[in-house]
């Protein structure tokens, strides 16, 4: 992933644009991955307030893998849930 991925990642997962000085130590809570009952066609899910990103049961990594980089396109990751 590029740098600018995994900001558009921590933001989805978290609401944090940038780490804390500390880094993930500074955050308020640890990070979590969990798995999410949704059927495996779904894209991950966040949990923003619990820091807890949620993945379906994918039938393989690089279906796994390729939801996550759809996600990770700025104009998707950071406008779920908003107009």
């Amino acid at each position: 992933m590029t740098a600018d991925q995994r900001k558009v990642l921590l933001f989805f997962w978290t609401s944090v644009k940038y780490l804390p000085v500390e880094g993930f130590r500074g955050l308020a809570s640890r990070l979590y991955i969990y798995r999410s009952i949704e059927p495996g066609d779904r894209l991950p899910s966040s949990h923003t307030c619990f820091f807890r990103l949620c993945f379906p049961a994918y039938s393989s990594m690089a279906v796994m893998k390729e939801r996550l980089e759809l996600i990770t396109q700025e104009h998707i990751g950071c406008s779920f849930g908003t107009w």
